[in-house]
């Protein structure tokens, strides 16, 4: 009988510890910025400095310049990227995306656009990424300003 009372307090506990959630630490979880991200492709239409000043393409590197004038950024609900030639939506990259920090850093693993940005804004109509990238060969923070390809 001590057993079968042993036995029982075992897994009482154990329902009790896998009953537990946290869904706020569910990275699979949907929120309402990863929605917005995944609503459509996004084109880079400028880089902009901290003021918001454009800066002019000449002075980007090759990768950002790529990025700018042939692809789109496509994010899906499965946490994968692609990134797509404009004129025929092939797939030319892909990778992963994850928003982390209460959606406030952006996580890309794509060979030519990798490393974590600051969402400095997210909506239906704007996606602004900041970033500290070579301009003119210097270092500078910059906001790469995507707008949605509709």
């Amino acid at each position: 009988m001590n057993r079968l009372i042993n036995l029982v307090a075992v897994f009482a506990i154990l329902f009790l510890l896998g009953s537990c959630s946290k869904d706020s630490d569910d990275p699979a979880k949907p929120t309402e910025k990863s929605k917005i991200l995944v609503n459509y492709p996004w084109r880079m239409t400028s880089v902009t400095d901290l003021s918001g000043k454009a800066i002019a393409v000449s002075q980007l590197n090759e990768e950002t310049k790529a990025i700018a004038d042939y692809m789109d950024i496509q994010f899906l609900a499965n946490n994968v990227t692609k990134a797509l030639e404009r004129k025929t939506s092939q797939v030319l990259n892909g990778g992963t995306w994850y928003l982390l920090d209460d959606s406030t850093t952006l996580d890309i693993a794509v060979s030519g656009f990798s490393g974590k940005f600051t969402v400095a804004e997210l909506t239906n109509s704007k996606l602004r990424l900041k970033r500290v990238m070579p301009v003119g060969g210097v270092d500078t923070e910059t906001y790469m300003v995507f707008e949605p390809v509709i």
